[in-house]
């Protein structure tokens, strides 16, 4: 009778963690682009400041702050804010999902599982479909790891950046800036 009800506490113990809020730990999470050049100069960037959260319903929202750009150079970090992503107006990107939440219940710890995720990406004021294919792993029953598992392509015409982008080749008195940028992500969440 005890090894029953230590079994069925257990087992309602898991349930609830599946089914619990999954909150995003921003200082083991990154989202990071890069930028291409003068047609062969790549340079890495991220945001410092990442927020989000998976639901128990499995509604996924992940928001990037803007103005946490950083590129190592901290005039071209002003420059992005002001010129490219407005971020007075324009102070942050989201990510919407969903993922039932049988698939994360399922996943178990150490194991991964590989999705397709239909999401809308809002930025610059504009709202578009993306496909994004991530990797799940459980890393203990209370923290997830959701990775990309290739570069999500951003299209700056589809966000109204490429004005953004003109200004800052002017200023940087560059020939060219690539209007495509790839954009990866490894989060850590926690319930």
């Amino acid at each position: 009778m005890i090894k029953s009800t230590l079994i069925a506490a257990l087992l309602s113990s898991l349930s609830y963690q599946a089914m619990a809020d999954w909150t995003v730990h921003n200082e083991q999470s990154s989202v990071s682009f890069v930028t291409l050049k003068q047609a062969n100069v790549m340079e890495s960037h991220h945001f410092k400041n990442i927020g989000g959260e998976i639901t128990a319903t499995g509604d996924v929202s992940i928001t990037i702050d803007l103005s946490s750009v950083d590129t190592a150079i901290s005039i071209r970090d002003e420059r992005m804010q002001q010129y490219l992503f407005e971020t007075s107006t324009f102070s942050t990107a989201t990510l919407n999902a969903n993922i039932a939440p049988s698939i994360l219940a399922s996943i178990k710890v150490n194991d991964s599982k590989v999705l397709a995720v239909n999401a809308t990406l809002s930025l610059h004021g504009q709202v578009h479909k993306i496909a994004v294919n991530v990797s799940v792993t459980r890393l203990s029953n209370n923290s997830l790891l959701v990775a990309s598992v290739k570069p999500v392509l951003i299209h700056a015409n589809d966000f109204s950046l490429v004005k953004g982008i003109e200004k800052l080749r002017q200023l940087a008195g560059l020939k060219s800036i690539s209007h495509t940028v790839p954009v990866s992500f490894v989060l850590r969440l926690n319930n």
